[in-house]
């Protein structure tokens, strides 16, 4: 049994053996819920948070070994738990190890994204990262944005900014809605919640622009994504911007 193997059962066990028995008939709705293919041992996140501060026989070595670990069982396992702990280990440690170090291992991460809840963990850390070494993650969000991987485009709106009034610096908006425009029309579901997220995310520190965006798209953005983008302005001006779209979808 090589370390990974290891370090994977050890997670495996704890996990399991605070999993309540009487939940397992709720997996099936919990893992549509959250929509995974990973397989699903039934804890709360609450639960899930508590067994990952008792640690691991490997939570004391130094914070760049055990990255290189996390990263490993990353990798590897297929659980939604485990992968779940691997976000919590980052989310306690990126301050204490070079910012492009932890970038390096963790922007990988995303490829093995296949739902919201673990792509939304990655977008809280990246976007802290992110305050570090700007352009070297907008440079990549720039590739993601035109990926054919539907998480990493959604990477490349969420990502830029998770929660904007948490963040102490933040990119121009030009360079902001410069990553929204292209995926306007995207097909899929989860980007378009992302582009809306973003939207509204980016009203909240640049409104002027985020509003002149919004009026300049307002036929062009889906009712998915207005629906995310409007839900913290204005009862009147949402008004305004829906008799805006109603009008251009019926002339």
């Amino acid at each position: 049994m090589n370390n990974t193997t290891k370090y994977i059962s050890e997670i495996v066990n704890k996990l399991c053996d605070a999993a309540p028995m009487d939940k397992v008939s709720g997996h099936k709705d919990l893992k549509k819920y959250i929509g995974t293919s990973y397989d699903l041992i039934g804890l709360t996140v609450p639960m899930q948070r508590s067994l990952f501060k008792t640690g691991y026989s490997f939570s004391k070595l130094p914070v760049l070994e055990q990255l290189s670990i996390w990263d490993s069982i990353w990798k590897r396992a297929t659980d939604y738990e485990i992968l779940s702990q691997c976000i919590y280990f980052i989310e306690g440690n990126w301050k204490k190890a070079d910012a492009e170090k932890v970038w390096e291992v963790v922007k990988t991460w995303v490829d093995k994204i296949d739902n919201w809840a673990h792509s939304d963990g990655l977008s809280v850390f990246y976007a802290h990262l992110m305050e570090l070494i700007p352009e070297v993650i907008y440079k990549q969000y720039l590739e993601w944005n035109k990926s054919d991987n539907p998480w990493k485009r959604r990477q490349s709106l969420v990502g830029m900014l998770l929660y904007s009034k948490r963040r102490k610096t933040l990119l121009p908006a030009s360079k902001l809605l410069v990553m929204v425009e292209p995926l306007l029309k995207d097909p899929d579901y989860f980007v378009q919640k992302g582009l809306g997220w973003a939207l509204r995310e980016i009203g909240n520190v640049y409104p002027e622009e985020a509003m002149a965006f919004l009026t300049t798209h307002i036929h062009a953005i889906t009712p998915t994504a207005f629906a995310t983008a409007t839900e913290k302005i204005s009862a009147s001006v949402k008004q305004m911007l829906k008799f805006q779209r109603k009008r251009g979808h019926t002339s």
